[in-house]
């Protein structure tokens, strides 16, 4: 499942020095603490903007080294022989927050040159995120505090990102405050491995009923459910979850890895499932490795519209498909009727249904009952290049080489893409559209009768 990690913490803490000053946990990077997503709207890209240098704090000990009685924490999951230094500034009182857990933070974070790449004190108030979402060192920092404690804590590098770094990892400090904790979704007590009585799917995901359901209607491949999970790795980390987020998921069945999908098909409304997917079914820069656990509880159905069959030829292009310059293949369904071709910046209507060579589903307007406008410039290469060459009212097949469509992007299907497309409009694009009309010469034949002049105002002239 695709998650976004929304908060300043969740870029600070988990961003874990991608390239830019993103802070705690994260050293000073940029990122989300849930990877990338990709939006399912349509091919373009969006950029994360880096946020504005932050004010500079004055820490209460010196950063360059941590102090020689500081409190060291080894053993941690990932990089057992790194050593995180602690030192209590403030006693807390109470239980410690579990790795799953939600906390409440105050914090600053500085790198050991002294300069500040985050601080909460820029927004006046705490902070709320997972601790299974953010780096390492960080979390296993915190996860020793109490309520009400403050700490500093000096992070080594191979504990201080969630995830590869873009940029030369460094130590980083951080002077936190606990505030609360909330606990997060219990860790179910065969998290690494499903019992012997586990339903296997055609796929190799095992699951097990949680909570039984009410009714007997079960969603579609092509239909809209709304959903809440959490997900773990084998070793009880949880890495995704809409119910610490309290918000549920909606989502084309057919958009969930694959074991989701096959179980999610044999649900009813209200049930809850745990289902355990086999490695390579979940992708993304975060995604623990191994076996994945997730519970799923189906909340809402809403019936679409079925999709075209899978063609039969989804696997490969014929022998006689047609191919354009970068090696799109192409076979006419359906002539059209127009002579014109789509400019590079023009936008198109278009009806499509698009599969993964397996043959499964992926995306459809068909499915939703509308039709589509994308921007030529904004399409994948190998999408926008097919629509070059066809017209309106055609109706074309295209198979897409993997470096043309979405390449490795993380939660796009990969490899050879198939698509249906028909072409149902051209549609200049708005700035050719604007310029035009700016341009357009006057009417060759005056108004019948002028306009009456305005009524003016009390008081004018």
């Amino acid at each position: 499942m695709r998650a976004a990690a929304i908060g300043l913490l969740a870029l600070a803490l988990a961003a874990c020095q991608r390239g830019g000053d993103r802070g705690p946990g994260t050293g000073a990077g940029t990122g989300t603490a849930a990877g990338a997503d990709r939006a399912d709207g349509g091919p373009g890209r969006a950029a994360l903007t880096p946020p504005a240098r932050p004010p500079q704090v004055k820490p209460p000990l010196p950063v360059a080294s941590p102090p020689a009685d500081a409190e060291r924490l080894t053993g941690i999951e990932g990089a057992p022989g790194a050593v995180i230094h602690l030192v209590r500034l403030r006693p807390g009182t109470g239980p410690s927050p579990g790795r799953n857990d939600t906390v409440s933070l105050n914090f600053t974070g500085w790198r050991t040159s002294g300069e500040t790449f985050l601080s909460t004190a820029v927004r006046r108030r705490p902070v709320s995120q997972s601790l299974a979402r953010v780096a390492p060192g960080f979390a296993a920092a915190v996860a020793t505090m109490k309520k009400g404690e403050r700490a500093m804590m000096w992070i080594p590098p191979q504990l201080g990102y969630l995830g590869p770094p873009a940029a030369t990892p460094e130590v980083t400090v951080y002077e936190v405050e606990l505030v609360d904790f909330e606990p997060g979704p219990p860790t179910p007590p065969d998290v690494d491995a499903p019992p012997a009585r586990a339903a296997r799917t055609p796929s190799g995901a095992r699951h097990v009923g949680v909570k039984p359901g009410a009714g007997t209607a079960r969603p579609r491949a092509w239909d809209l459910v709304t959903i809440h999970y959490s997900a773990w790795s084998a070793s009880g980390r949880l890495f995704d979850s809409t119910e610490v987020q309290r918000q549920p998921r909606q989502s084309f069945v057919f958009r969930e890895p694959l074991g989701l999908d096959e179980v999610l098909r044999t649900m009813t409304v209200g049930e809850r499932r745990r289902v355990w997917l086999p490695p390579g079914q979940v992708d993304g820069p975060l995604t623990p490795a191994g076996t994945l656990c997730y519970e799923v509880e189906l909340l809402a159905v809403q019936a679409m519209h079925e999709p075209p069959p899978t063609p039969r030829d989804v696997a490969a292009p014929p022998a006689g498909a047609a191919r354009t310059p970068r090696g799109v293949a192409r076979v006419v369904l359906r002539a059209g009727t127009g002579a014109a071709h789509p400019a590079p910046t023009d936008r198109v209507r278009v009806e499509y249904t698009g599969w993964t060579t397996d043959g499964r589903v992926f995306d459809s307007s068909v499915v939703r009952g509308e039709t589509a406008v994308f921007a030529l410039d904004r399409m994948v290469p190998g999408l926008a290049e097919g629509l070059a060459a066809m017209v309106v009212g055609e109706r074309a097949r295209l198979w897409i080489p993997g470096e043309l469509a979405y390449r490795d992007d993380p939660g796009a299907p990969r490899g050879m893409l198939v698509f249906d497309l028909e072409l149902l409009e051209i549609l200049p694009h708005p700035a050719a559209a604007a310029a035009a009309a700016s341009t357009a010469a006057p009417p060759a034949v005056a108004p019948a009768m002028p306009a009456p002049p305005p009524t003016p105002a009390a008081g004018a002239p």
